[in-house]
């Protein structure tokens, strides 16, 4: 954990604010104990993926952490390609990766800033697709008690740029990993 840390480098308008303290996470431990100090301490807690969403306008005095959960994992069966990727995966490289497989469809939400855990929030689309049409699912972690649950297609309520994950029902939760589902005999849109 590093103390006053400037956030320049996390923010899209490279504004040197700084945050009382900085952990980078690259494990959903490391998110939990993250947490668990806020709260002992009494002190804001944030997830921060790229910076691509948000404004600091003063110092933040609390906890900032910095998801980098990696892992993508491709599997198939006959007519589908089923991918699950942690939170911290960089959106666009996932996208990027998936074209150069030879797995079609998610190239239409390609540029698109931000880290995979962000995107079931704000359910984003570009072109006349957005990620609700592929998801099957996001793996979500209580911060409470440190269960794990998945909550399929469905139950995220997606609507046009939002979805359940807007709500105060998940306050004190966090997008760990989404599962994605994409036709083997998908081509370019």
């Amino acid at each position: 954990m590093l103390k006053f840390y400037s956030l320049k480098l996390y923010n899209t308008f490279g504004l040197d604010v700084i945050t009382k303290y900085f952990v980078i996470a690259i494990t959903n431990h490391d998110i939990l104990q993250a947490w668990q100090f806020s709260q002992n301490k009494n002190i804001p807690f944030l997830i921060l993926g790229a910076g691509s969403n948000i404004v600091f306008i003063e110092n933040f005095s609390g906890i900032i952490v910095l998801n980098r959960v990696k892992g993508i994992k491709v599997k198939e069966d006959i007519n589908k390609w089923r991918i699950h990727v942690n939170s911290g995966e960089n959106w666009h490289f996932l996208v990027y990766k998936m074209l150069k497989q030879g797995i079609f469809g998610l190239e239409n939400l390609a540029l698109i800033p931000g880290m995979v855990g962000a995107v079931p929030i704000q359910n984003i689309g570009a072109y006349g697709v957005e990620l609700k049409d592929f998801c099957e699912y996001v793996d979500v972690m209580n911060l409470k008690n440190s269960r794990i649950s998945r909550l399929y297609n469905n139950d995220c309520q997606f609507t046009y740029r939002s979805s359940i994950f807007k709500s105060e029902k998940f306050i004190n939760f966090v997008i760990i990993a989404v599962g994605l589902a994409l036709k083997k005999n998908g081509s370019l849109y």
